[in-house]
């Protein structure tokens, strides 16, 4: 469906700001859309500006943001926003780029409005879908919009973005061009396995020979108690099976007792059966699993998106932490990633003090924060004095604290 047509015939309330981009033939057009049943009418649309992204990003897709927003999105003030390329020949407008804003809380005690790159508790990279062919011109009209104060909001907040990708580098370039203030709010780095490693590293080269020695031993001692299957999802195998082993074994740990575990509760077991299903009907998830004598003992699953794979989740069993199945797991994950054709890297989504992440994986992606003020109140956020930026900063980490679980840089890779 063509994109305007959608967002007309839905009704729907929100708003809309055209701009013709100076020197340039085609028209941006900036829509905010609120509707759960707008959004599915884009769905074409949206599965094509996923496949022209300049950045993949799994989670800012239709099959995970959807199910996200019905799960996790309920009283959260969200928008999520188009941006809408003409075509000046007269076709149907294209997607040019989708990002889901809302309205962050932590600056209401100093009248400061702000929105913020939406994330929920499973969400653990936020770089916007933008179409490669017209990036500049959506980053562009995104930071006229919000300049122009039709976004209500006196600061934007992007984070957990890909920090050395072409979607930051485009909104620090455009942002300087308008005059615009921005600042970096946090950048931390975490484990990323390439297939082009800095300085010519393979895969795997990262990991050492005394690790790799330490897991086979462990191995040996447990093929001595029982048989020991290394598997990796078919697409002929029963994928609900696999959706409930995983399920089961992360509840059976520590995040179970913790009640942080998807099984927890309903509604996030209900999200990560769907995206799970779905990414399968897409041959797009990737499972890989332990058994011990049948018995399953560590699953693994992650996602491929184009020519990157963003890790999601590790479970094992527990009773088996001695023989370390999560660690023989990622080893697991390296070979199976060097096989994968046309995927060349995985984000290991972890925390940056992963040891065992850091220690396998041969390369490093940088996550940054960005903030950008416009205003008098939202300019001096960001220019303001250091004391300003320290509050600003420990607002931020007090927010964080509050929801330490869902933060989407604080995913658990099993050890």
């Amino acid at each position: 469906m063509d994109p305007r047509r959608a967002t007309r015939e839905s009704g729907t309330t929100a708003s809309q700001a055209d701009s013709a981009v100076p020197g340039r033939q085609r028209r941006t057009s900036v829509v905010e859309v609120r509707e759960l049943r707008t959004l599915l009418g884009l769905i074409p649309a949206w599965q094509d500006l996923a496949a022209a992204a300049i950045e993949p990003n799994v989670f800012y897709e239709h099959w995970m943001l959807l199910p996200a927003l019905g799960a996790f999105g309920a009283g959260k003030n969200i928008r999520v926003v188009l941006i809408l390329i003409d075509d000046p020949a007269g076709a149907a407008p294209k997607l040019g780029a989708l990002l889901p804003l809302a309205r962050v809380r932590n600056f209401r005690n100093l009248g400061i409005s702000a929105l913020g790159l939406w994330q929920h508790i499973h969400c653990y990279a936020c770089t916007p879908l933008v179409r490669a062919e017209v990036a500049r011109e959506c980053i562009e009209a995104l930071l006229r919009w919000f300049k122009s104060g039709q976004a209500g909001a006196s600061l934007l907040e992007m984070e957990c973005i890909a920090g050395d990708g072409p979607v930051r580098q485009l909104l620090v370039d455009v942002s300087e061009e308008l005059g615009l203030l921005s600042l970096t709010t946090d950048a931390h780095a975490r484990g990323l396995w390439s297939k082009e490693g800095p300085a010519g590293d393979a895969l795997g080269s990262a990991v050492s020979g005394d690790l790799r020695r330490t897991l086979r031993r462990k191995e040996r001692r447990l093929c001595e108690r029982g048989r020991v299957e290394h598997l990796a999802l078919r697409p002929e195998d029963d994928v609900a099976r696999w959706i409930d082993e995983f399920l089961r074994l992360e509840a059976g740990g520590w995040k179970g007792l913790a009640g942080t575990a998807l099984a927890y509760s309903e509604t996030s077991r209900r999200y990560f059966e769907d995206v799970a299903t779905f990414a399968n009907r897409l041959g797009r998830l990737l499972m890989l699993g332990i058994d011990f004598d049948g018995r399953p003992i560590a699953r693994r699953c992650a996602f491929s998106a184009g020519q990157g794979s963003f890790a999601f989740k590790t479970a094992y069993d527990e009773d088996f932490a001695h023989f370390s199945p999560g660690a023989m797991l990622e080893l697991d994950n390296i070979e199976q990633l060097r096989a994968l054709p046309g995927v060349r890297w995985m984000d290991s989504c972890a925390t940056p003090d992963n040891v065992l992440i850091n220690r396998i994986s041969n390369d490093r992606r940088v996550i940054r924060s960005l903030a950008f003020g416009v205003g008098a109140l939202g300019e001096l956020v960001i220019s303001g004095p250091p004391l300003l930026r320290w509050t600003h900063r420990r607002m931020q980490k007090w927010n964080s604290t509050r929801t330490k679980e869902a933060s989407p840089c604080n995913k658990q890779v099993a050890q």
